[in-house]
């Protein structure tokens, strides 16, 4: 297909609509809005690289696009799986950035990460914020434009809870690092994100597209409209290493599957776990890295926290990490 062929169809796809492009049209324009980032900030960019499979393909794609002329730059805020950290250490001239904060004293200070950002940032307004009468009555209830807004009726009992929830644990562990980065350094960041990463991020990409040039977060996310199957293909396909926490890719029914861990996160991160099936992620840590998981359970105070909103937490004392994975 020519170049002006595709540059033709590219202009009849909305931002929402380009998850269903063909895999050659996705990299066609993953390629196209890199260069574009990386000419536009002339150079003075850099790969957000957390050695997660999505940051490991795009850190991939850039360095084919542009050789290795773009640094890489990983925040090891301490919650990193330990595989993770010995697969970034395997690239050259990575650069390591540190939180000011342990996360420990987040969640003493702040509160714990639990059910969305969306949630604990109305949970920690209603039981700290300065709020008009009208804006807790519209968190609380909703109003005259309905209730979009308002805190769901199923988790209104952690404004009572003994312990505090938010949503600032991101912020303070990785934003405000890579914010101090940009302005030691002048550079703009490429962010691996793809549409499987949540509701959220994939309605701010509706938005937006690849590439946000001002307000408060500017970034290129040129793997904004990826799947996690384009990302494990891409995988697959150019015969690309990526961290032994995922296990193996594996092809059942024309769909790619990992073997170990699906999602690389924050170790100790509970947004989202009351959604998973069992065995869910924090089952999964008893088994598989039982000195983090008692870490996190006692010392952090996740046991209490997750039996308070009715997560189980611990395994049957006789399946494997094996049996958990389904291999």
């Amino acid at each position: 297909m020519y170049i002006q062929d595709y540059e033709l169809k590219l202009q009849q796809y909305e931002f929402h609509q380009r998850k269903f492009l063909p895999k050659d049209m996705k990299l066609y324009l993953s390629k196209r809005r890199i260069r574009d980032w990386y000419e536009h900030w002339e150079g003075d960019v850099y790969i957000s690289f957390s050695g997660g499979l999505d940051s490991t393909v795009m850190a991939h794609i850039i360095q084919e696009e542009l050789g290795n002329k773009v640094p890489l730059v990983f925040c090891n805020t301490g919650l990193e799986y330990p595989e993770i950290v010995k697969f970034v250490n395997t690239y050259d001239d990575v650069t390591t950035i540190k939180p000011d904060k342990r996360y420990d004293k987040v969640v003493k200070e702040d509160g714990y990460p639990l059910i969305s950002k969306e949630t604990a940032a109305k949970i920690r307004k209603l039981r700290h914020g300065n709020l008009s009468d009208k804006y807790r009555n519209y968190l609380m209830n909703g109003d005259e434009r309905g209730k979009l807004g308002k805190l769901s009726n199923c988790w209104k009992f952690l404004i009572d809870a003994p312990f505090d929830t938010s949503e600032k644990c991101c912020d303070i562990m990785k934003k405000t690092p890579f914010k101090k980065y940009h302005k030691e350094t002048g550079r703009y960041p490429f962010i691996g994100i793809t549409q499987d990463e949540g509701y959220m991020r994939e309605r701010k990409y509706n938005r937006t597209g690849c590439n946000v040039y001002d307000g408060s977060t500017i970034k290129s996310q040129p793997l904004g409209f990826w799947t996690k199957q384009d990302a494990l293909r891409y995988v697959v396909e150019n015969g690309l290493k990526i961290s032994s926490i995922y296990g193996d890719i594996i092809e059942s029914n024309g769909k790619y599957i990992l073997t170990g861990e699906p999602r690389t996160g924050c170790m100790f991160c509970a947004f989202g776990v009351h959604l998973e099936s069992e065995p869910n992620r924090f089952q999964r840590m008893e088994i598989s890295h039982p000195n983090q998981y008692k870490y996190c359970m006692n010392q952090l105070g996740m046991k209490e926290v997750l039996k308070y909103i009715g997560v189980p937490y611990e395994g049957n004392g006789q399946m494997t990490i094996a049996d958990f994975l389904g291999v």
